[in-house]
């Protein structure tokens, strides 16, 4: 099919392919314009890119609006904009829908505050450099970073996160299908920031972006950029040729090791500079090599040199240890999770699971605890996440019991809503049980996070069991009691598996024990099948009659008899009443 790139300008108030209520025009860059827009189905803000309408039909301005689409869309991280859909109208050609960022560019804030304060521009381009660091581990680079490609996005809960936009240019490593080139800088605004290899024609590697995080860095910490001249052939023979001041000339407050980490990211050849982003934004917040203690992990993997490990938290499945930590640059509480290859026969399994937390489940929601940080050697394997205060659920109902409906019913709003977020990007909450779900009080109010160790985890249980292995496979840690029967029974989980998962934690809330217990899969299935579940309302008197109908139906055998998806088991459940029965 030819694609129809034919633009035009969208008015306020337009319906797009049925699903989108065009609002007003939020910007434009090299080669799109950005709109508001509203999920009419959903009701939630969006940002829509179209092609500029004065591209007209250049064959090049679509290919690489198409890659841009597809390369953000392989990517999954909080400090990557996300793309949600893509589609084609008639009247105004191919456009992307994402995520709407509410914040202003770095460019717009350095414009009018000047440069950022050490502290919080180490921050920002640490969670920067794990995001290209991300993308280049699957080939895909970005260039053209620059401070207007860095958009700020302020949460409900007040956080505010800076995401990496624009991979209208990017390109994907050793991909023959790419062909988009770069004839030259696509506006003269991306000149300061560009490397001066892919100035030249010449192939831009993932060391491109370090350049270009490089200038941003300059430019955060000093309030201007490497280079700044009145023309285009005056700014190409600075960058090309001339060696960039260091940044203390322009900001005296700043360290030499701050001079020494950027200047070398803005090296003219490739070799000379930082081979990864984290590389240089841990040497730009002065991490240096210490001796290994506690046992602290070194060999390659650069944990030790961006966190100081603490105390021993505990351990978590497959072996792993967890750890409370301190970024060393930024000072920030985090969590850190490490399973090392002497952990014994779950390496490889545990390895695949850690990395897909890290790269492909990342959702931005209060209910989802977020991978900030992950890295790997041949030794161990890692993910940072921010750490929270706060029992277990697990921990929570084996002290106290079961817990009242007034507080069931908000805290199983909390999963269903994490749950559905990550329905819309194409996860689930599968392989959830109590024990990895973390019950956080801020500001007074208490709210279940899970733990991204909950997306598909069962998956990494199941995978390669043959039949006979699968009939006497023990359930560990009770895991698998969470588990829709139709999954145990060798069939693909969907989203009603996961209303049966749901349905399983807020009986065991209700109740302080789950419906079925059993230490095979055999076992369990046949109990699911066979005897059934004690009634709710024997074991929970002050359970409404009606949360005890939504619950049994989220435990049905088949999942035809379950809701449709979670927003009917949501609608259902906000229709309980919100006062204990008497």
């Amino acid at each position: 099919m030819e694609l129809n790139c034919r633009t035009q300008v969208a008015e306020t108030d337009d319906i797009l392919d049925g699903r989108y209520r065009i609002a007003d025009r939020v910007g434009s860059g090299g080669m799109g314009e950005v709109y508001r827009a509203e999920r009419i189905r959903l009701g939630d803000v969006v940002a829509i890119k179209f092609l500029r309408p004065d591209t007209g039909d250049d064959p090049r301005s679509l290919e690489r609006f198409i890659t841009e689409g597809r390369a953000s869309a392989a990517l999954r991280h909080p400090n990557i904009v996300s793309v949600l859909d893509y589609g084609i109208a008639s009247a105004r050609g191919p456009f992307l829908v994402m995520e709407y960022l509410n914040g202003p560019s770095v460019a717009q804030e350095i414009a009018a505050s000047g440069a950022f304060a050490f502290e919080r521009a180490c921050g920002i381009l640490a969670d920067l450099a794990s995001a290209l660091d991300l993308a280049h581990s699957i080939g895909l680079v970005h260039r053209d970073l620059k401070p207007a490609n860095i958009v700020a996005h302020r949460y409900g809960n007040g956080e505010v996160v800076y995401k990496i936009i624009d991979y209208g240019i990017g390109k994907m490593l050793n991909n023959p299908h790419d062909a988009t080139t770069v004839d030259g800088p696509r506006i003269f605004g991306s000149l300061p920031y560009a490397p001066p290899e892919q100035l030249l024609g010449k192939t831009a590697d993932s060391r491109a972006d370090i350049y270009g995080l490089g200038a941003l860095a300059f430019e955060m910490l000093t309030g201007h950029p490497p280079f700044k001249e009145p023309d285009v052939s005056a700014m190409l023979t600075r960058v090309l040729f001339d060696k960039p001041p260091r940044p203390s000339t322009l900001k005296p407050d700043l360290e030499p090791h701050v001079d020494e980490a950027v200047l070398k990211a803005l090296e003219k050849e490739p070799d000379q500079r930082w081979q990864t982003a984290t590389a240089f934004a841990s040497a730009l917040g002065g991490a240096q090599p210490t001796r290994a203690e506690r046992d602290e992990p070194r060999s390659g993997s650069g944990l030790g040199d961006r966190y100081e490990l603490g105390e021993r938290l505990g351990t978590g499945r497959l072996g792993s240890e967890i750890y409370a930590a301190r970024h060393r640059a930024i000072g920030s509480s985090v969590a850190v999770r490490i399973l090392r290859r002497s952990a014994g026969a779950a390496w490889e399994t545990g390895r695949t699971r850690f990395l897909r937390e890290a790269r492909a489940m990342q959702v931005a929601h209060p209910s989802i605890l977020q991978v900030r940080d992950f890295g790997e050697d041949a030794d161990l394997v890692y993910v940072v996440t921010d750490r929270l205060v706060g029992p277990s659920l697990r921990q929570m109902i084996d002290a106290d019991g079961r817990l009242p409906w007034p507080r069931v019913r908000r805290l199983t709003q909390d999963l269903l809503s994490a749950g559905q977020a990550l329905h819309r990007r194409g996860g689930l909450i599968f392989g959830i049980t109590p024990a990895i779900v973390r019950v956080h009080v801020e500001g007074g109010e208490e709210r279940l996070v899970i733990s991204s160790a909950g997306i598909a985890e069962v998956q990494d249980v199941l995978a390669g069991a043959g039949e006979e292995r699968l009939r006497a496979l023990q359930i560990p840690n009770n895991e698998l009691l969470y588990v829709a029967p139709e999954v145990l029974l060798g069939e693909e989980p969907d989203g009603r598996t996961d209303i049966y998962s749901v349905g399983v934690i807020a009986y065991e809330m209700l109740t302080g024990r789950p419906p079925f217990t059993a230490s095979t899969v055999p076992q369990l299935v046949a109990q699911i099948f066979s005897a059934g579940f004690a009634d709710i309302r024997q074991l929970a008197p002050d359970a409404p009659n009606e949360a005890a109908l939504v619950i049994a139906r989220c435990l049905a055998q088949r999942p035809d008899l379950r809701f449709a998806d979670l927003a009917e088991l949501q609608a259902a459940w906000l229709s309980t009443p919100t006062i204990a029965a008497t």
